[in-house]
Formats: structure tokens, sequence, C-alpha cells
């Protein structure tokens, strides 16, 4: 991966003069413009360089993305509020961190509960009143309430739950509910019920089983259903709703969710072979031109002047080829492009290719045209930049962690850096912390798909990681132990965002629930120190009886009696990891002794979905072939706990003579359904086998 500092990207981002000096551009007349019109195009898994005024590499043309950028302002290092879909969408309409709610990283299924709360301040409730007309046209993806055929509201969520769905039924606590006017579109592109929605009620009534061949997951469709037709027509539905409002006189916000470049990867005939990136290339071309239709319907209608238009990603890109409509992940690649531009990771990640996307807004003559900006900003800013658009301010309890970017828009005078801080989420609720320069990641690897969590503690790497983005933009070198104080104030700056429920300041709000972002923070609780045991054993060889594959020990089974206790960190080398099994080890005291206590060593660390053992057993033998004396130890305080402990399993026997020692540690195997594991592998952490 080409690797750059900070200000060789701003170089290249073509950041300079032209920032400095656009305050010398302003008064161009914001102040005559009331109630402005507000349009929130918002594309789905589109990277950053993607576009092609971004990248000078990219290969695919984004004409009228690139004209939006010249007509107005271009933000250099925007941020998605998370690197998965239903989190950033809940962020941009609430002005609050998905993670405050009850879902962390994930995206939601089919047919899932709502996400946004029935009480929760949001955009279109704020704007509608302020008299706005709001419509939400697109991807909602922020579950709602269906009913079945008995009449009741679905809790058990899943695609295959759509075929006792009382489909004639109304909606519940679907857009309409957070304060959209209108609403046209889908849940899920990808996901079923495969058919329109308008307002409360699905466009007829999804009756047949999607054809196999036919991209997305299993379940009804409506029979004429076609993934070709989706992005023309929310092209269409859209224009017609600027049409329609513009007639009407009265302000209008427009939220625009589009489905594309996420799968299904659907180009029309015409965009097919319009790019040099394949299949996705086209699909992300057509994009361009529906943003085209956008603009020439909003300056057609008169309303450029009275228009603020953004447009944004909602997380980076998979980087899919469009392979049958999907593809493999980083697949695009191969034609020499690459969504991330010089980020690292992709969709799902902690890391930059994560959630650093694209960012421009347009306001005729209220924005100076052709500007950018390096500060940096989150899509949560929805809110309060609105509430500031309108000239009015939020409640208390309202926009938590949203920021008002207008001044960086128009040129007038604020507060550098906007933003004290920025939270950034993975999909598997690993978090971040950025400020200025630095960006603390609370995850051994990626937090998403690039790094699994599995596979970074395989790697043996750190638990945290802290990058200089100034320095190294691709995030290259962790320097989490060169700089701990930076470690130290980005945590305890990010416990203060969760205490106080808010990232902004004003007074102290309550968060849903505790945050998963409570475990992240444990890093601070960590003890990195091993250290030294004698005991009779240390030194003895130590024998697998199972088949069960040892992970993360630096010396095989001598860890179990090298006379070093581990520390606290499960990849410190001094433990022996088993995932989904037991441990059953004979040690060999090489004569017959008298002892008197055997002890094992276990560690509990749940964020890494590691267990103490249900069951420890130890017996003894002089030859090694009969054990006799058999003892054991039953763990019957299973339960929730978000501290990383060591605990010791011992066994007395007072004077028994023995050269053999069997030791037996029964796993947990399967996560507790009240982990957030659930149903996955636990893991078996063990340290030193002490004999006394």
């Amino acid at each position: 991966m080409k690797t750059i500092n900070r200000r060789t990207f701003l170089k290249v981002a073509g950041l300079g003069a032209v920032t400095l000096t656009a305050g010398s551009l302003l008064g161009m007349g914001r102040e005559s413009k009331e109630r402005p019109n507000i349009i929130f195009i918002m594309a789905d898994d589109l990277g950053y360089g993607d576009v092609s005024c971004l990248n000078l590499d990219s290969k695919i043309p984004t004409p009228n993305i690139d004209r939006l950028a010249k007509l107005g302002i271009t933000f250099t290092d925007a941020h998605s509020n998370a690197a998965l879909c239903s989190p950033t969408r809940y962020g941009v309409l609430t002005g609050r961190y998905s993670w405050r709610r009850r879902r962390t990283g994930g995206a939601l299924w089919s047919f899932d509960l709502p996400l946004i709360e029935k009480d929760r301040a949001t955009v279109p409730k704020y704007l509608k009143d302020h008299g706005y007309h709001t419509a939400c046209i697109g991807k909602w993806h922020l579950g709602m309430n269906w009913r079945d055929k008995d009449g009741n509201i679905l809790e058990d969520t899943g695609a295959e739950k759509g075929w006792n769905i009382d489909f004639t039924r109304p909606l519940e606590n679907g857009p309409r509910s957070v304060g959209f006017d209108y609403f046209f579109g889908m849940d899920a592109p990808n996901y079923p019920p495969y058919c329109y929605i308008e307002n409360d009620r699905t466009i007829g009534i999804p009756m047949t089983a999607k054809p196999t061949s036919m991209h997305g997951v299993p379940g009804v469709m409506m029979e004429d259903w076609d993934l070709l037709k989706v992005l023309p027509e929310l092209e269409r539905r859209a224009m017609k709703y600027i049409d329609g409002r513009a007639k009407s006189g009265k302000p209008f916000f427009l939220y625009l969710p589009l489905t594309a470049p996420h799968t299904p990867i659907a180009p029309t005939k015409e965009h097919v072979g319009t790019s040099g990136a394949g299949p996705y290339g086209d699909f992300v071309h057509q994009l361009d031109a529906v943003v085209g239709n956008i603009l020439d319907t909003v300056d057609s209608n008169g309303l450029a002047e009275n228009t603020l238009v953004i447009f944004t990603s909602d997380n980076g890109s998979p980087r899919l080829d469009g392979t049958d409509m999907g593809g493999v992940e980083d697949s695009i690649l191969r034609y020499g492009h690459n969504p991330s531009y010089v980020f690292r990771g992709r969709k799902a990640d902690v890391w930059e290719g994560g959630h650093h996307v694209p960012f421009f807004a347009r306001w005729a003559g209220s924005i100076p045209p052709g500007i950018k900006s390096d500060e940096v900003i989150c899509l949560t800013d929805l809110f309060a930049t609105a509430a500031a658009v309108v000239g009015d301010d939020l409640d208390e309890n309202a926009g938590v962690d949203s920021y008002n970017i207008l001044p960086v828009m128009t040129g007038e005078p604020y507060t550098k850096p906007l933003r004290e801080a920025t939270v950034h989420l993975a999909s598997d609720g690993s978090f971040s912390i950025r400020q200025g320069k630095w960006k603390l990641e609370l995850c051994p690897g990626s937090g998403g798909s690039s790094l699994h969590p599995e596979a970074a503690m395989q790697k043996g790497l750190p638990m945290i990681q802290l990058y200089d983005l100034d320095e190294d933009i691709g995030e290259t070198e962790n320097l989490h132990d060169k700089y701990p104080e930076v470690v130290h104030r980005l945590t305890g700056l990010l416990e203060k965002y969760v205490v106080n429920g808010r990232s902004t300041p004003g007074a102290v709000q309550k968060n849903n629930g505790l945050p998963d972002i409570w475990i992240s923070l444990k890093v601070r609780d960590i003890k990195y120190d091993t250290n030294p045991v004698k005991h009779l054993a240390v030194g003895k060889k130590v024998r697998m009886l199972n088949n069960s594959k040892q992970q993360f020990t630096k010396k095989g089974l001598d860890v179990l009696t090298d006379g070093t206790r581990a520390s606290s960190l499960y990849n410190d080398g001094y433990w022996t990891g088993i995932e989904s099994g037991d441990l059953e080890v004979v040690v060999d005291m090489e004569e017959i002794l008298t002892i008197d206590r055997v002890s094992a060593g276990f560690l509990e660390s749940q964020e890494f979905w590691i267990f103490y053992p249900r069951r420890i057993e130890v017996s003894l033998s002089t030859d090694g072939r009969k054990y006799h004396s058999l003892k054991s130890v039953i763990n019957d305080e299973l339960r929730a706990d978000d501290n990383r402990n060591i605990k010791d399993f011992s066994v007395r026997y007072s004077g028994k003579q023995c050269r053999y020692i069997k030791v037996k540690a029964e796993g947990l195997r399967i996560c507790p359904g009240w982990h957030k594991g659930a149903g996955g592998k636990a893991w078996l952490f063990a340290d030193e086998i002490i004999v006394e």
C-alpha cells in the first residue's frame, strides 16, 4: 500500500491558499436566505478514492460529484460515525453516536426492530417543527415494527420471518414516526422484503420467493422485482419530489440515502463499460449521474441559491468488483483502483478506510465555490448544522454528538479545531478516538474484516494502537508504547464522553445502557508485568493428552512450567490458548515426590471471548499408567464481567506421592447466551501449573 504522511496527503488533496483565503470570499448574502432547503445525499459504501477529484489515480470518472466540489466546499477529513450502515444512519438522523443505543457496530437484519427510539430528537422532527416538509427517499435500514398474521409485533427477526408477516397491515415506528412526512424506498436492497415501501405500507404484497439466481438474502419478493430498476426509481422519485416542493413555496428537507454502490452492484445498460473498474466502477459512475440529475433538478427549479446540497457516504468501501452483483472483499484492486485511496482498511474497519469518507457541500451564494477544508468533521454533525441553518438552537438533549460545521462551509469565524475529538466505531464494536493528529484504537486488529480479532490475537498484536496521522496517514507504525501519555489522555477523554452521555458541551445525558465501550476502556486496567514464581514443577516436561491446538504461546506447553506467571494480556506469550476445547496435560516430575497442592492459573477476558474453565480435574500417578486421587474443582460462578481476571484453581493432597500429575481443564467451548458472542467459540487460556 502506498504510504504518505498527512501533509503530503493534504497537498495532494489541494489544500492551500484557497482554504486560507476563503474568508475573503464571504459576505455573499447568506443573511438574505431564509430557511433554505436541505438535501442530504448519502451514497452506500462509496470509498474516498472512488471520487476522481479526490483520487488522481481513480479509474472511475465522476464528473458530477467533481462539479459539486467545484461549486462548493470539499471536506478532506470527513468521517462516518461508524464503519457500517445502520449505526451511521442512526448517527446522521439523531446527531448521536449509535453506541449510546442498545446496539453497537453491526448492521440491522431483515425485519429488525427500530433502532431510533420513539422519544429521540431527530433532524426531520426538528426541521418539521421549524416549518419544513420532510422526506426520506431511499434505503432506510434502521428497523421498523412488522406484525405477523396473528397481529403480533414481530420480535424474533430474520429473513425467513417474512412468510409470516401480514403485509396488508401498516408498518409501525418506521420513517414516518421519526419525523418524515413522506417516505419512499425499501429497508435494504439486498434483504427481504424485496418490494418498495411508501409511507407506512408496502407497494403490493410480496408473496414470491426470491430466485436463488438473484443476488441477495433469500426471502419474500414482489413478483416483478428487478434489481436494475431500484436506483433509477429512487432517482426518479427524488427528482419528482424536488419538482413538487419547488412549487409549494415551503422549505423542504430531503434525506436521500441511495443504494449505490452497495450490493447488489447493478449498473444499468447505459452505464456498463463507462469506467475502468468493472461493474463496481460502472455502478459508481451511475451513482455520479444520479447526483448530477439531482443538482440539475435543483438548478432548473431556481433553487440553487436557497438549497444546501450535501453529498457523502455512509462508510468506506468493501472493495468488491461487482462479480455476480457482488464479489469478494478487495477484488476491485485487480483493476488498479483502490476505493480506500491511501487509507488502511475498508468498510467495517476502525482503520481510516472504514470511515474516512468523501464529503461535499454546495449552497450557491453562501458557500464560496471551489474551497477545501481539512477540518475533522463527522456525519453526526448534520443535526447541529441544520439548526444553525434555520437560525435556532438545539435542546440540551438533542444532537449530543453533533457540531455545527456551517461556519467552516461559509467562512465565518469559528474556534479551531471545530470538534474536540471524534469517536469511530468498527463493526465488532471496537472503538477509536481521534484528536488532532493522534488516533487511538482500542483493539488489536481492524475491528472489522480486514484483520479479524482472532487473526490479530494469533499474530500476538498489541491490545491497542496509536497512530500519528500527520506522519502516517496509512496507519503503519503503532506508537502506543512510545507515547503512553497520549494513550492515557485519549482514553480518559473517551471515558468522559461515555460518562457524560455526550461529546459536545452541555448537560450530562444518559446512555441507553452500558455501552460496550466500557470493555474497550479496560485497557487502562491491564497489568503488563509477568512475575517469576518458584515451585517443584519449574522446568519439568509437559505432554498434551488430547488434540487441542495451542495458540498465543511463545514456548508451546513449556509455558505451563516455565516459572513465569503471565500478565493479564492474553497475547503476552506466557499463556496457552485453546479455542472451543479442553486442556488435558501430564506433567512429568522426573522422580517420585511428595506433594501437598497443585494449582493451575487461568485467564478470564470476556471482551475477547476468554472464559474461566467450567471444571478442573487433577489426578496423580507413580508409573504414568494408573492414575488415582482424582480431585476436582467446579466453577459455578460464571457471570458477565467486564474486567480481565486471573485466577488459580487449586486442589490439596497433604502428602501424596507421585511422579506424574494429570491436569484436565474443561473449557466453556461456546459463549453463553448473555455474552455479545453468544453461540460463538469460547477460548480457554491456561498459565502456570504450580506444584508444591
